[in-house]
Protein backbone atom coordinates (compact mmCIF):
# COMPACT_ATOMS: atom_id res chain seq x y z
CA UNK A 1 0.00 0.00 0.00
CA UNK A 2 3.03 2.29 1.04
CA UNK A 3 4.06 2.15 -2.97
CA UNK A 4 -0.01 3.50 -3.91
CA UNK A 5 0.45 6.05 -1.63
CA UNK A 6 3.15 7.70 -2.94
CA UNK A 7 1.86 6.94 -6.70
CA UNK A 8 -1.58 8.16 -6.48
CA UNK A 9 -1.76 11.68 -5.70
CA UNK A 10 -4.29 14.42 -5.00
CA UNK A 11 -4.66 15.31 -8.61
CA UNK A 12 -5.13 11.53 -10.02
CA UNK A 13 -8.40 11.89 -7.41
CA UNK A 14 -9.34 15.00 -8.98
CA UNK A 15 -9.25 13.84 -12.49
CA UNK A 16 -10.90 10.11 -11.51
CA UNK A 17 -13.75 12.48 -10.06
CA UNK A 18 -14.04 14.54 -13.53
CA UNK A 19 -14.07 11.47 -15.62
CA UNK A 20 -17.18 9.81 -13.48
CA UNK A 21 -18.66 12.80 -13.40
CA UNK A 22 -18.68 12.92 -17.18
CA UNK A 23 -19.40 9.71 -17.49
CA UNK A 24 -22.60 10.82 -16.04
CA UNK A 25 -23.53 11.85 -19.36
CA UNK A 26 -23.03 8.08 -20.96
CA UNK A 27 -24.96 6.10 -18.04
CA UNK A 28 -27.66 8.55 -17.39
CA UNK A 29 -28.48 6.88 -13.97
CA UNK A 30 -27.80 9.67 -11.56
CA UNK A 31 -25.49 7.63 -9.32
CA UNK A 32 -22.06 7.74 -10.97
CA UNK A 33 -22.01 11.65 -10.69
CA UNK A 34 -21.77 11.27 -6.65
CA UNK A 35 -19.17 8.96 -6.99
CA UNK A 36 -17.03 11.17 -9.45
CA UNK A 37 -18.09 14.00 -6.57
CA UNK A 38 -17.02 12.18 -3.73
CA UNK A 39 -13.48 11.47 -5.79
CA UNK A 40 -13.03 15.24 -5.89
CA UNK A 41 -13.52 15.60 -2.42
CA UNK A 42 -10.92 13.09 -1.69
CA UNK A 43 -8.41 15.18 -4.49
CA UNK A 44 -8.77 18.31 -2.34
CA UNK A 45 -8.79 16.33 0.76
CA UNK A 46 -5.31 14.82 0.26
CA UNK A 47 -4.36 17.95 -1.28
CA UNK A 48 -4.51 19.76 1.88
CA UNK A 49 -4.04 16.84 4.41
CA UNK A 50 -1.84 14.53 2.16
CA UNK A 51 -3.48 11.48 3.51
CA UNK A 52 -2.72 8.00 3.07
CA UNK A 53 -3.93 5.73 0.21
CA UNK A 54 -5.72 3.71 2.26
CA UNK A 55 -7.90 6.80 4.31
CA UNK A 56 -8.52 8.14 0.54
CA UNK A 57 -9.80 4.82 -0.41
CA UNK A 58 -12.21 4.33 2.82
CA UNK A 59 -13.03 8.20 2.46
CA UNK A 60 -14.02 7.84 -0.75
CA UNK A 61 -15.76 4.51 -0.16
CA UNK A 62 -17.78 6.74 2.88
CA UNK A 63 -18.56 9.49 1.24
CA UNK A 64 -20.10 7.87 -2.22
CA UNK A 65 -22.23 5.29 0.32
CA UNK A 66 -23.14 9.13 2.23
CA UNK A 67 -24.08 10.73 -1.25
CA UNK A 68 -25.59 7.70 -3.25
CA UNK A 69 -27.77 7.30 0.52
CA UNK A 70 -28.80 10.93 0.37
CA UNK A 71 -29.64 11.20 -3.39
CA UNK A 72 -32.26 8.24 -2.39
CA UNK A 73 -33.76 9.73 0.74
CA UNK A 74 -34.32 12.88 -0.25
CA UNK A 75 -34.15 13.48 -4.39
CA UNK A 76 -34.86 10.84 -6.05
CA UNK A 77 -38.08 11.34 -7.89
CA UNK A 78 -40.90 9.11 -6.62
CA UNK A 79 -43.07 7.77 -8.94
CA UNK A 80 -46.57 8.07 -8.49
CA UNK A 81 -48.61 4.46 -8.56
CA UNK A 82 -51.90 4.50 -10.56
CA UNK A 83 -55.03 3.76 -9.12
CA UNK A 84 -57.25 4.63 -12.03
CA UNK A 85 -60.81 3.29 -11.46
CA UNK A 86 -59.83 2.31 -7.67
CA UNK A 87 -61.40 3.51 -4.82
CA UNK A 88 -58.88 5.61 -3.79
CA UNK A 89 -57.95 6.89 -7.40
CA UNK A 90 -55.35 9.47 -8.38
CA UNK A 91 -58.22 11.63 -9.11
CA UNK A 92 -59.17 12.12 -5.44
CA UNK A 93 -59.52 16.06 -4.74
CA UNK A 94 -60.06 17.45 -8.06
CA UNK A 95 -63.08 20.47 -7.53
CA UNK A 96 -65.62 20.76 -10.21
CA UNK A 97 -69.34 22.12 -10.52
CA UNK A 98 -72.23 20.53 -11.17
CA UNK A 99 -74.24 21.87 -14.44
CA UNK A 100 -76.97 19.57 -15.25
CA UNK A 101 -79.32 17.65 -12.79
CA UNK A 102 -80.30 14.75 -14.61
CA UNK A 103 -82.56 11.39 -13.68
CA UNK A 104 -82.06 8.76 -10.72
CA UNK A 105 -79.52 11.01 -8.59
CA UNK A 106 -77.09 11.59 -11.12
CA UNK A 107 -75.77 14.43 -12.48
CA UNK A 108 -73.72 16.25 -14.89
CA UNK A 109 -70.32 17.87 -13.68
CA UNK A 110 -67.32 19.98 -15.56
CA UNK A 111 -64.59 19.59 -13.43
CA UNK A 112 -61.33 22.40 -13.08
CA UNK A 113 -58.68 19.30 -14.05
CA UNK A 114 -59.19 16.41 -16.71
CA UNK A 115 -60.45 13.49 -14.57
CA UNK A 116 -59.80 10.43 -16.81
CA UNK A 117 -59.01 12.54 -19.91
CA UNK A 118 -62.40 14.35 -19.56
CA UNK A 119 -63.61 17.48 -18.19
CA UNK A 120 -67.16 16.67 -18.36
CA UNK A 121 -68.57 13.64 -16.48
CA UNK A 122 -72.00 11.74 -15.18
CA UNK A 123 -71.07 11.76 -11.16
CA UNK A 124 -73.24 10.55 -8.20
CA UNK A 125 -72.99 11.78 -5.05
CA UNK A 126 -71.16 9.90 -2.65
CA UNK A 127 -73.30 10.17 0.19
CA UNK A 128 -76.67 10.40 -1.09
CA UNK A 129 -77.20 14.02 -0.98
CA UNK A 130 -79.03 15.58 -3.18
CA UNK A 131 -76.92 18.24 -5.45
CA UNK A 132 -78.25 21.16 -8.03
CA UNK A 133 -76.90 22.97 -10.45
CA UNK A 134 -73.55 25.26 -9.25
CA UNK A 135 -73.13 23.35 -6.24
CA UNK A 136 -69.05 22.92 -6.06
CA UNK A 137 -67.95 19.36 -5.38
CA UNK A 138 -65.05 17.89 -5.24
CA UNK A 139 -63.98 13.63 -6.77
CA UNK A 140 -63.96 11.53 -3.82
CA UNK A 141 -63.08 8.42 -6.01
CA UNK A 142 -63.95 6.83 -9.16
CA UNK A 143 -66.11 3.63 -9.61
CA UNK A 144 -65.79 2.36 -12.87
CA UNK A 145 -67.25 4.78 -15.48
CA UNK A 146 -69.21 6.50 -13.09
CA UNK A 147 -67.20 9.33 -11.10
CA UNK A 148 -68.39 9.71 -6.76
CA UNK A 149 -68.15 13.03 -5.60
CA UNK A 150 -68.78 15.19 -2.25
CA UNK A 151 -70.37 18.41 -1.79
CA UNK A 152 -67.92 21.15 -1.06
CA UNK A 153 -69.64 23.30 1.74
CA UNK A 154 -68.86 26.85 2.21
CA UNK A 155 -68.21 27.66 -1.45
Amino acid sequence: MEFLSETILWWHWIVLGIVLVAAEILIPSFIVIWFGVAAIIVGAVDYLYQTSFTNELFLWAALSLLMVGLYYLYFRRKEPASHVGQSEGEYADIPGIIIEDMEEGRYRARFDLPVLGDRVWIVESEKGIPLKEGDHIKVDRVYGQIIKVTKLEGV
